[in-house]
């Protein structure tokens, strides 16, 4: 499931985009399963925004050492480092979202009635 989110596809079915419309905008469930992201658990996007900046600290944390080890100059490593630290945040979000779900559907197994609405949604949103 955590690997059908590193490429931002759905954690439950595999679906193509997940709940992203576009880079930026989501809906709360997959158009393809009609799973929700918002299962009635707290926290879900306290989960996503942490799994940014594991993503983001540990490529600067990476970048840094391997950057020191090799002798880069100070300010090749604070430049690279900055900029890992703007970009990579943008470009992250939806897989960190996508990740977070299939890490979330590990933790949480769907119940019943997440499985109900699912398929209530897939109908409504196949007769659109």
């Amino acid at each position: 499931m955590v690997v059908r989110g590193v490429f931002r596809r759905c954690a439950w079915c595999g679906g193509k985009g997940a709940f992203f419309v576009s880079w930026f905008k989501k809906i709360d469930y997959c158009p393809t399963c009609g799973m929700s992201w918002k299962r009635n658990l707290q926290g879900f996007e306290l989960g996503a925004a942490t799994m940014g900046v594991f993503i983001t600290f540990g490529s600067i944390l990476v970048w840094m050492v391997i950057g020191g080890v090799a002798g880069a100059p100070l300010a090749v490593l604070l430049g690279v480092a900055a900029a890992l630290a703007i970009l990579l945040p943008i470009f992250g979000y939806p897989i960190t979202y996508t990740v977070w779900f299939g890490v979330d559907l590990a933790m949480h197994t769907p119940e019943s009635g997440d499985l109900e609405h699912a398929q209530a949604r897939r109908s409504e949103h196949a007769t659109k």
